[in-house]
């Protein structure tokens, strides 16, 4: 990796552009260690000093540095606002240049749910107004997507309040895999597809991938607290019900994790998920991103950063370290060697560093379970592979590095560290197919379970960073054809309801109209 990979210098303290939570005006920044933690201060002229903690362990802030690379950008042909330029987000009054190409994009399909959570971004009956573009919209949407260059968009998340309400969901699943969408999935509170099977099986068969489950704990007691009302039988349902299709859609578990709340349940999440899965192939949690006005007190003792999940896991699983978990942008260099292997630009994860955290866990037929970074030298494969694709870019005959690859791959295997009954051979079989369609039935073979794991920090107007909104991956499109990072969207100088608003109805007038049925 060069100097020239990314434009933020490494390092601490370091400058960043942050907002005033207030009056969310941008202001500097200063990212600094104390006491072992990453904290980000600022200062507004008008409403004073603000501090947080950005992440929780600096080492591990700076370990997770190593592996920043910024992207190639995007260009939205059909907003003919940005003149054949990259996508440009406004924050403030001032453009800044995005750097990643939508890795995952978020369509919002309604802001009606058939649930109040106190805990969520999109809320009909709190705004007052229904937002729920008709299908030609987000066709249209869809569309823009499809059409990014110089890297189209293969993965669409629908969304909401609620998405499995919306009137015409299964026609919008069967319309984005016409459209070439490799990934088709659904964010779901899952109590449609708990209730009615047959939505279920009519959205798999229209070409729905994965399940998005919200999933904050393995005790009612959680949901109570979280969500207003006892959920646990409904994701249990959703589970038997996917277990009656002959090749059902994938799960991610995504517990929204809040201090005090449920922390204390992330390793029986993890240990819930391993049981189920022959259906559950991911957790994802989220750390609760904080939204209105609350005291310096109440931020200090509510923070719960991507190093305090490490810590938690660890504690309570015993399965990882912190030196088990890596940023998103380690798997960069693949897609940039297989961009240059085949000839065409692939989906590359140039988020921010400190945006997301991973790991894999596998589990043998005796119940061990073991990261897949114990027995993978992921750094030495990181950067052996972003040496090959530079070798590659020169080379006259590129497929020939295909052979140097698998070399690598299997110079980076730890044998003697491999779980009980795993070879070198099996494993890179496993690997060949992890993210195919037989994935599940070649890991079922061999008696093991693997489970990702997986972080993902939202911001909030106290700990925003522009830089990290310029490297966003997660994007939203919205009805007039835009594409905006999801912390710009969801925080900050917000553009969820300055886009809500302009394609909206109120809501007493969508009330007379359809009644007052999810509203």
């Amino acid at each position: 990796m060069t100097a020239k990979d990314y434009g933020v210098p490494k390092g601490l303290p370091k400058q960043t552009t942050s907002i005033c939570p207030e009056c969310k005006k941008l202001l500097p920044a200063t990212l600094s260690e104390k006491d072992g933690k990453v904290c980000i201060d600022k200062v507004c002229p008008e409403h004073g000093s603000f501090s947080d903690i950005y992440w929780s362990d600096a080492e591990l802030f700076l370990r997770a540095e190593k592996f920043a690379y910024d992207g190639v950008g995007l260009r939205n042909p059909m907003d003919k606002t940005s003149e054949g330029k990259n996508v440009n987000v406004t924050i403030g009054t001032k453009p800044f240049e995005m750097l990643t190409c939508t890795a995952l994009a978020n369509i919002d399909l309604t802001n009606r749910c058939n649930m109040r959570c106190p805990i969520c971004f999109a809320n009909a009956n709190q705004s007052g107004y229904v937002y729920e573009p008709d299908y030609d919209t987000i066709v249209e949407m869809l569309k823009m997507l499809r059409a990014e260059e110089p890297i189209k968009c293969t993965a669409v998340q629908f969304s909401g309040g609620e998405p499995t309400i919306y009137p015409r969901f299964v026609d919008i699943i069967r319309k984005a895999k016409e459209l070439g969408f490799a990934q088709v999935q659904a964010a779901t509170n899952g109590i449609e597809f708990a209730k009615k099977f047959d939505l279920l099986k009519k959205s798999q068969e229209a070409g729905l991938n994965t399940i998005y489950l919200s999933f904050d704990g393995v005790s009612d007691d959680i949901y109570l607290q979280a969500r207003d009302r006892k959920m646990f039988d409904i994701k249990l349902k959703v589970l038997e019900n996917l277990r009656k299709l002959e090749k059902p859609p994938s799960v991610v578990l995504v517990p929204t994790i809040v201090r005090g709340v449920n922390d204390h349940q992330i390793g029986d999440i993890i240990k819930f998920a391993m049981n189920n899965s022959d259906v559950i192939r991911s957790v994802n949690f989220q750390p609760v991103a904080f939204t209105g006005r609350i005291t310096r007190e109440e931020l200090s003792k509510g923070r719960f950063t991507l190093p305090d999940l490490i810590k938690a896991e660890g504690a309570q699983t015993g399965y990882t370290t912190k030196d088990d978990w890596y940023p998103v942008p380690v798997v960069a260099p693949i897609s940039k060697l297989a961009s240059i292997l085949l000839g065409e630009k692939k989906v590359t994860f140039t988020t921010h560093p400190h945006c997301g955290i991973a790991t894999y866990l596998f589990q043998d037929e005796k119940g061990n379970v073991v990261p897949m970074t114990r027995f993978i030298d992921a750094e030495r494969l990181s950067k052996g592979i972003y040496e090959l694709a530079a070798e590659a870019q020169k080379a006259r005959f590129k497929k020939l590095k295909v052979f140097k690859l698998l070399k690598l791959v299997d110079q980076c295997v730890i044998e003697e560290k491999l779980p009980e009954g795993m070879t070198k051979k099996k494993f890179k079989k496993v690997i060949k197919t992890i993210m195919g369609d037989k994935s599940k039935e070649t890991l079922a073979a061999f008696s093991w379970k693997m489970m990702m794991l997986g972080g993902m920090h939202f911001m909030d107007n106290y700990n925003y960073d522009v830089e990290r909104v310029r490297r966003c991956g997660v994007h939203y499109a919205t009805p007039d054809l835009r594409v905006i990072p999801f912390c710009a969207y969801n925080g900050g100088p917000e553009y969820r309801a300055e886009t809500e608003k302009k394609f909206s109805v109120p809501l007493a007038e969508w009330k007379a109209k359809h009644g007052d049925e999810h509203c």
